[in-house]
């Protein structure tokens, strides 16, 4: 079976619903609350992972209560995480999500945590062996280089989750075979969220995956395009949904589907994902 790696932030949130944003100043009692791991690579490897892909994450977190959290529940999900590194010295990212219950969306304040950022020597080449399929966000950017070079100069494809501009992007594009770009990753980089297919295309990446939250998705490509809309759900926590949208096309991907059905399929668990709280909530069936 082909294998999926993934390297990325990796951090726990603590989300809390409520029901309507405060003004400064002032208080509001919370509706729900929880904890999860989050990050846009771990969350995307446990879904793949839920539908019976074959996940391994590489990150870093500190050897604290949040860290061992992090362990025990990528364990739980099926994602194996015996590359990654623990120090004791070192501090887990975090995220303190609010989720607003009217709406469903979500604003976010996060640190990625206290450790050294690793580099391109901290990846043996030996581990990149094999691998069917990358799945990157572009941080740690050496790293990614290095690992995107290996991989796609072998036979694997590179996925590479864009959700904003980040440091060596110009460097990692031109390796990247499937690229999922945000609303967010087109404002950053391009300065608008309309962007022409050609200037898309321009970037490397010969499948370009263009995510638009409640309008859908677009898969995008030299020869054309296929937009797949979004499902109509009342929306309860939108928190992570990109996230197992990109994970839903890394199982596809390992199971050669179409890009329409690959559309559909993440599209519809997406959804699904949004109606309920919890990005572990998705869908028994593919459906």
């Amino acid at each position: 079976m082909m294998t999926i790696l993934g390297i990325g932030t990796v951090v726990v949130d603590h989300v809390v619903e409520l029901p309507a944003f405060p003004a400064a100043d002032t208080k509001v009692a919370v509706a729900n609350d929880w904890r999860q791991v989050g990050g846009p690579v771990p969350v995307a490897l446990s879904t793949a992972a839920f539908y019976g892909s074959m996940t391994s994450f590489l990150g870093r977190w500190g050897n604290d209560e949040r860290g061992r959290f992090i362990t025990e529940t990528l364990k739980d999900r099926g994602v194996e995480t015996f590359g990654c590194a623990a120090g004791d010295h070192w501090s887990t990212g975090f995220a303190h999500v609010w989720v607003d219950g009217v709406t469903g969306s979500r604003t976010i304040a996060y640190s990625r945590g206290q450790f050294p950022i690793p580099v391109a020597d901290d990846i043996e080449q030996e581990r990149l062996s094999g691998i069917g399929i990358l799945h990157l966000d572009g941080w740690a950017s050496e790293v990614a280089i290095k690992a995107a070079a290996t991989v796609n100069a072998g036979s694997g494809k590179v996925v590479l989750d864009a959700g904003s501009g980040k440091p060596g992007m110009d460097q990692l594009l031109p390796l990247v075979d499937v690229l999922i770009a945000s609303r967010l990753f087109r404002r950053s980089y391009f300065g608008a969220e309309d962007v022409d297919d050609a200037r898309m295309l321009s970037l490397g990446p010969e499948q370009i995956i263009l995510t638009d939250g409640a309008n859908g998705a677009t898969w995008l490509s030299a020869d054309g395009r296929h937009h797949e809309p979004a499902v109509d759900i009342h929306p309860v926590d939108t928190n992570g949904a990109g996230d197992i949208f990109s994970g839903c096309i890394l199982h596809a991907m390992t199971q050669e589907w179409s890009r329409e059905s690959a559309l559909r399929f993440a599209c519809r668990v997406a959804g699904y994902a949004c109606s309920r709280r919890g990005n572990h909530s998705l869908p028994s069936e593919r459906g």
